[in-house]
């Protein structure tokens, strides 16, 4: 199956950007555009980290994955998922390292970018790269306890299990499982 992206001009067609917030992480953007149709309207978009890219981390030591805990305050909810983070500048291995340092507690022996994802492509305008990392042996020694409440190394059946259950739902966490399993890492 071709899966060739269209030969076509985008549908929408921005006329004006306009930033409406900005912090330290992310600028919120509600930009004047034109539809296919020559319809005009508003168009929501987030830049995260200045339009740098993110990383999440699959870390792994034999067959077992590594997860940490953290709290989520947009759905107020504890998360089992696995380490990522916002931009630590422009290079995404730079910031794989230093989430790994922070939130398990060391750098991995050997860390492979597998996949670039855009989490959500209908508001969101960033790409986050999967990384895996191989540590010889568990760590769980996190520095960064204000995020990161725990570290939890399961074996990669039963983080299906959890998976299938619904007990795992963070994003993140299933494309990087998803990367892993189709580029031969898991």
């Amino acid at each position: 199956m071709d899966l060739s992206t269209p030969n076509q001009p985008p549908p929408i067609r921005q006329l004006e950007q306009r930033s409406v917030y900005s912090n330290r992480f992310l600028r919120i953007y509600d930009d004047i555009v034109s539809f296919a149709n020559g319809n005009p309207g508003t168009y929501v978009r987030i830049v995260e980290a200045e339009g740098k890219s993110g990383a999440a981390i699959l870390p792994l030591a034999g067959g077992d994955v590594g997860l940490v805990c953290t709290y989520r305050y947009p759905i107020r909810e504890w998360e089992w998922g696995i380490p990522r983070g916002f931009a630590h500048g422009s290079d995404p291995k730079v910031t794989a390292l230093a989430e790994l340092s922070e939130e398990i507690g060391a750098e991995p022996e050997e860390l492979k970018r597998i996949a670039t994802i855009n989490p959500n492509s209908g508001i969101l305008s960033s790409a986050v790269h999967v990384f895996v990392a191989r540590y010889a042996k568990p760590i769980s020694c996190p520095s960064d306890h204000d995020e990161v409440f725990d570290v939890r190394w399961l074996h990669k059946d039963e983080l299906m299990a959890h998976i299938a259950s619904g007990c795992i739902k963070d994003a993140f966490t299933i494309a990087a499982i998803g990367a892993a399993i189709a580029s031969g890492q898991l």
